[in-house]
């Protein structure tokens, strides 16, 4: 998520061991309601099972057993596990987005002083609450980055903080540059992660952050403005 950054974890399966050709589209999308009903329990069960069992863990059998439902149904909307894990991560990244945009005009009705450490905090905020799935897709599910949804994750959090940048005006210094905010989604992506992921023991969630905000803070402040006091962070 979020770039889908690396970081250090339990060795994952390599894709090269596959000998069969991804097949991650549904067979068909039912468009009655009791078939739209089967089909969302499917990638919902598929959903809650992933962080409980775990990529490899979690078979079609489980998914039908979970949704309620023969794996003869699972077989007439998905060709296997793979176009439902597909399924889950389109939802994720849309709930993910969805949260963000909610946040984000409260980030916006913030003082300046205030919105970056607010903005840091809401991508933080928003990982955490999908910690256990967010996991599976960076460590264990071997096509990860060849999801559409989680390819175009980080050209979305770019628009995302570049109307935040447009919002913040006069307190963005006059050569911030695209190249600039690449790095700068880049660093908040890589180190919310970490921290959700695999947190440092020796310091607080809140000194990290803390510390990312005024980072970031002396980084993309116009020359002359004057710096956020520690207690405003």
């Amino acid at each position: 998520m979020l770039g889908f950054t690396r970081i250090p974890a339990a060795p994952r399966r390599s894709p090269a061991l596959r000998t069969q050709p991804l097949d991650l589209e549904p067979k068909k999308r039912p468009a009655q309601a009791r078939s739209r009903a089967t089909f969302e329990a499917l990638v919902e069960a598929c959903t809650w099972l992933l962080p409980e069992r775990g990529y490899a863990g979690t078979t079609t059998n489980h998914v039908a057993e979970r949704a309620g439902v023969n794996v003869s149904s699972l077989y007439e909307y998905f060709p296997g596990k793979d176009a439902i894990v597909a399924q889950v991560a389109e939802r994720l990244v849309e709930r993910v987005f969805a949260r963000l945009a909610r946040g984000a005009a409260r980030v916006m009705d913030t003082d300046e002083e205030q919105a970056l450490r607010r903005w840091i905090g809401l991508i933080h905020e928003t990982i955490a609450a999908e910690r256990g799935l967010v996991a599976v897709f960076l460590y264990q599910i071997p096509y990860t980055n060849q999801l559409e949804p989680i390819q175009a994750v980080g050209p979305r959090l770019v628009e995302f903080s570049n109307v935040l940048r447009e919002h913040a005006g006069a307190f963005v210094r006059a050569d911030f540059s695209p190249a600039t905010l690449h790095l700068v989604v880049n660093l908040v992506s890589s180190t919310i992660l970490q921290l959700v992921l695999d947190p440092p023991p020796e310091v607080t969630e809140e000194e990290m952050l803390d510390e990312l905000a005024a980072r970031i803070d002396g980084w993309i402040r116009e020359p002359g403005r004057r710096p956020a006091p520690a207690s405003a962070r």
